[in-house]
């Protein structure tokens, strides 16, 4: 008989057979297995999948998928793949397309809300890849829902906020965590999504900031609407109201936290590197060099953890040309790398194992956003001669209470699964910072935001 599997929300960080046990299903019945639901996890692979050869349906929906499941080619009767809300990209190691051109069944290839898989472009390339098979190929095209005109969001990308209006700071949040926020912590009834859109949910939420003088508005209030039509709202006033509230500053709780100092002649060594790397184009501190444009910085250059490679047996060298460019990048700056880690091992010897990156930026500014892809904590560590007490790591520990973690020659651990952005200060001023993250490691749940933490957050 025809059988469904269903592993759906189980908090599972890795997958094996053995669990389809608990659902009462033998391993004499992988074969007549149609459908494996795997969603809202927090899987990256399926080990094993090769065995349910008569599979339909698989859902790997929510989970942390960066590539598609390793023989997926195998499963010569799959119809449907639901991959969206994983970090997909869109070209042939992470789709793994050669493998998907093999299954003549498959009809629909669901890779929405996969934040890399994002355009029109990518769409038609995905599509024209996998001729001759026609698939319904399911792309989030972030433009149009990120459209102003419809409200749902403010800015294109984090770089065009301004972190000082209430909006921009909550605007990292998805959607449903917003629909949760208004809930849980301001007393609202359930919103129906069908009838209550993005746009619908923020306007709630800064009406509750505001009732509680959370959010100050710059402009003109609705009382003066009211006054001036006789106590009457029209269409311009109730679009002059949500104008209003979009840009009404954030005037939240804030607390300070001091970071842990570095020691003094570390960070001597550190800032002659960083001062050399910016402008060197041999070294990535051009100003043209921007890695990450959704942030705004001069210059944002990311160097990834060098690995011990082994030769290959045929000695032949099999890098791709990706590999290649960080390992140039790396010689280019290992000294800089070196420093960097070392300022971290004295600091968090256990974290300095399990870094993967290290983000090298000058003149970051602003921009609140979410690292989606981290599996732990960051640290932020800012040199240069910047004031001190400004430029200061801002993050969300709650709704109604942010904090200002001084990075100023300390590294801060903060939670970057939770928005944040860099504080205000003159720009005119130096501000090189380093931002070391873990993305490799086993996930760790998100919390708190700031671990010098107040009862209050």
């Amino acid at each position: 008989s025809r059988s469904v599997a269903s592993l759906r929300n189980r908090n599972l960080k890795e997958f094996s057979l053995q669990l389809l046990l608990s659902i009462s299903i033998e391993p004499r019945s992988y074969i007549n297995m149609t459908k494996l639901d795997v969603s809202h996890n927090e899987l990256s692979t399926l080990p094993g999948l090769a065995s349910l050869s008569n599979l339909e349906i698989l859902c790997i929906r929510r989970n942390w998928f960066n590539q598609l499941p390793s023989d997926i080619g195998k499963l010569t009767q799959l119809k449907v793949i639901d991959a969206s809300r994983n970090f997909l990209k869109p070209n042939n190691d992470s789709l793994r397309l050669d493998e998907l051109k093999l299954l003549q069944h498959l009809t629909v290839l669901d890779v929405s809300l996969n934040q890399k898989c994002r355009t029109t472009e990518h769409r038609q390339h995905i599509k024209h890849t996998l001729l001759p098979l026609k698939i319904d190929v399911s792309v989030t095209i972030w433009q149009e829902m990120s459209n102003v005109k419809h409200g749902n969001c403010i800015g294109s990308s984090a770089a065009q906020r301004n972190p000082n209006l209430l909006r921009s700071q909550i605007e990292p949040w998805g959607t449903v965590n917003l629909r949760r926020i208004l809930v849980r912590d301001f007393g609202q009834e359930p919103t129906d999504p069908k009838l209550v859109d993005r746009a619908g949910v923020m306007k709630m939420l800064l009406r509750g900031y505001q009732k509680e003088e959370l959010l100050l508005l710059q402009s003109s209030s609705m009382d003066d609407h009211l006054n001036n039509n006789d106590g009457c709202i029209d269409d311009d006033d109730t679009i002059k109201e949500d104008d209003d509230l979009n840009m009404g500053m954030a005037h939240r709780r804030t607390i300070k936290i001091d970071g842990t100092l570095v020691r003094e002649e570390l960070l001597d060594e550190i800032l002659v590197e960083l001062r050399d790397w910016r402008g060197n184009n041999k070294r990535g501190g051009s100003s043209n060099n921007r890695e990450r444009p959704s942030i705004k910085a001069e210059c944002y250059m990311i160097l990834c953890a060098p690995t011990i490679a082994s030769a290959p047996e045929d000695g032949k060298d099999n890098k791709s040309r990706r590999e290649k460019r960080k390992l140039k990048k790396m010689e280019g700056n290992s000294k800089l790398w070196n420093l960097a880690l070392q300022a971290m091992k004295e600091v968090d010897a256990e974290f300095a194992t399990r870094c993967s990156e290290i983000a090298v930026t000058f003149g970051f500014a602003g921009s609140p956003h979410i690292d989606r892809q981290n599996a732990s904590p960051f640290y932020g560590l800012a040199l240069g001669n910047f004031t001190e007490g400004t430029g200061c790591v801002t993050v969300e520990c709650s709704p109604r209470v942010v904090a200002e973690v001084n990075t100023k020659n300390r590294l801060g651990r903060v939670d970057g699964r939770y928005p944040h952005w860099v504080g205000n200060y003159d720009v005119n001023e130096e501000r090189f910072s380093l931002i070391y993250y873990d993305t490799l490691s086993a996930y760790q749940p998100p919390g708190p935001a700031i671990f010098k933490m107040e009862d209050s957050c």
